[in-house]
């Protein structure tokens, strides 16, 4: 099956997302029975101690995960980390984290998708990892039909959407090759409600968010105070401007939908100054903060 590109009509893609909704909600209610009452989204204005580990470290295999997430209200892991979910506390949300604009080497899904046509270009600060076409029918339904089923039956109470600012990075890169690709995100993030609508989905990006906005419980935004950054390869504070940028982002997509902002500030492990600057920073600007590095695989 060839990617339908800009030219699929709107029936078609509708008649496709209708089709994938129908397919997969039925295989949802079975995979998130669970034994710890249901979590709604709006249980997210209440964390402010949270954390993301999805990255790989030989630390982590051995870590006290009792000890690490006694105080913690949530959790954002990839789907074969070390931290077992049973261990954390009952009331902690533990969220998925999925991939939707790119697929990496490392994935479950790779050798299903490696060939593909959709798979647009690598991504230069991430070895291994290849920028996807989200309008591909066949990656939307590797997501929504395989991935998503599979992490919610693990036990996840929902799903952190990350690498959705690919989409907006393509159209704008090339508008004539990748036209629809923001529509085509939408359309995606409409099924995923259908097929799990009480699932707790929290958005990871900046100019995505507003287009994620509508159907999506909270917003994650990365580096506002401080980053990684991949062209000197140090941690530094973030400029005025890129600041600001980032911050208007946020804003715009807050004005589409009020949610709760959580914020991953960059830190070199001994950088204790930059660290606790940044959290508080992002804190006065009423985002919940948290600080790790660049790969996420460090201890919380």
């Amino acid at each position: 099956m060839k990617s339908r590109g800009a030219r699929a009509g709107a029936a078609g893609r509708a008649l496709f997302v209708a089709t994938l909704a129908v397919g997969a909600y039925m295989t949802l209610p079975a995979a998130c029975a669970r034994q710890r009452p249901a979590v709604s989204g709006a249980e997210l204005s209440r964390v402010e101690r949270w954390w993301i580990v999805i990255g790989a470290s030989r630390f982590l295999e051995s870590a006290d995960w009792r000890h690490h997430g006694r105080d913690t209200q949530m959790v954002v892991l990839s789907g074969d980390s070390p931290v077992p979910l049973g261990q954390l506390p009952a009331d902690t949300i533990r969220l998925a984290y999925l991939s939707v604009g790119e697929t990496d080497a490392q994935s479950s899904t790779w050798r299903a998708v490696k060939d593909q046509s959709f798979i647009v270009e690598p991504n230069p600060n991430w070895p291994g990892n290849m920028r996807v076409d989200i309008r591909d029918e066949r990656w939307q339904q590797l997501l929504l039909r395989q991935e998503v089923p599979r992490l919610l039956t693990m036990g996840f109470d929902g799903l952190m959407l990350d690498t959705l600012d690919t989409v907006p990075y393509l159209e704008s890169k090339d508008p004539s090759r990748f036209a629809g690709s923001r529509r085509a995100l939408a359309d995606w993030l409409r099924a995923l409600r259908r097929i799990a609508p009480r699932a707790v989905v929290i958005a990871n990006g900046t100019e995505s968010l507003i287009d994620a906005a509508p159907f999506v419980d909270g917003f994650v935004v990365e580096g506002v105070f401080a980053m990684y950054d991949f062209g000197r390869r140090v941690y530094r504070a973030t400029t005025d401007d890129e600041r600001a940028w980032k911050l208007a982002v946020v804003g715009r997509a807050r004005s589409v939908a009020p949610r709760p902002v959580f914020s991953i500030e960059y830190a070199d492990v001994g950088d204790i100054h930059l660290g606790r600057w940044a959290a508080d920073e992002a804190a006065k600007h009423g985002f919940r903060p948290y600080v790790s590095v660049k790969d996420l695989n460090v201890l919380p």
